[in-house]
């Protein structure tokens, strides 16, 4: 009878130490997940720097524009952080980032960018805020990953078609640009080889039924050639038919970098799609 009760305590004993094992891996997981993270991660033989500030769902990514990186979102990631956890990274090559051997393409992005989302155990769902060329990044993380993402907020985004627009109105001044662009993200055919990508992964329709906003700016600035300008308005109008829940906006008095000269516009538009995800 004794040796029954003893090894009946024994097995108790034995599951309680178990799952007293568990508990503490999954409080220790958690702990990490929510833990904020600064400095250079690395992806597989190179480092990203990361800045994860914040804490809740849905987390909010920020895509930066060619050649802009963390300091970019000064002005709107601290503010969005109060509300939920956020994700501002410089990509291979720009700021405190490492180069990487891959070709500068958004297809490459995105599969780095996934990878250092799981190296920080940063999880979904997502909204990503992509400004410029960076909305090419979105639309691809999305048509890779559409169960991960919760919605998009375009930024005075680029489209697929304003290199084809520049190259058929001015094509000398194409050529010309192609041959002495010059940017630490890569070079012009990368950025031929990102819209090409784009537009394949249009065919899919990947962002139908993700919410989207389009924010445009009513001054658009953007340092391109003037033939790209002249298409821009309808571009925006364009992007914001990729979803059947989109709406566009223009942000008064804004050039193309609306993060600086009207953060709030951005701000408040985060906040609406986290509170309609919310309310779902």
């Amino acid at each position: 009878m004794r040796k029954k009760i003893f090894g009946f305590i024994a097995s108790i004993a034995f599951l309680l130490v178990v799952a007293g094992v568990f508990l503490m891996a999954r409080y220790r997981e958690s702990i990490e997940a929510a833990a904020p993270v600064n400095g250079k991660v690395d992806i597989g033989g190179y480092g990203l720097n990361v800045k994860v500030e914040g804490k809740g769902g849905p987390t909010v990514i920020f895509e930066s524009g060619l050649g802009g990186g963390i300091g970019v979102w000064t002005n709107v990631q601290p503010e969005i952080a109060k509300l939920t956890r956020t994700f501002c990274y410089d990509r291979a090559g720009l700021g405190e980032s490492d180069k990487s051997t891959l070709e500068r393409t958004s297809a490459n992005q995105v599969k780095e960018l996934y990878t250092l989302l799981q190296k920080t155990k940063v999880k979904g769902p997502y909204i990503i805020v992509a400004h410029s060329i960076g909305g090419f990044n979105a639309r691809l993380f999305a048509d890779s990953y559409p169960e991960e993402v919760a919605g998009i907020i375009f930024v005075d985004s680029a489209h697929e078609e304003m290199f084809s627009l520049y190259k058929l109105i001015a094509p000398k001044e194409y050529e010309s640009t192609r041959t002495e662009f010059v940017n630490p993200e890569g070079t012009f055919d990368d950025l031929l080889n990102s819209a090409a990508e784009v537009r394949k992964a249009r065919k899919k329709d990947a962002l139908r039924n993700i919410p989207i906003t389009v924010l445009s700016a009513e001054n658009t600035d953007l340092k391109v050639p003037g033939p790209i300008l002249v298409g821009w308005a309808q571009l925006q109008k364009d992007i914001s038919a990729l979803s059947d829940k989109s709406k566009q906006i223009t942000v008064k008095g804004a050039g193309h970098m609306i993060q600086d000269d009207n953060p709030q516009a951005i701000i408040d538009e985060i906040k609406e799609m986290i509170s309609t995800i919310s309310e779902k």
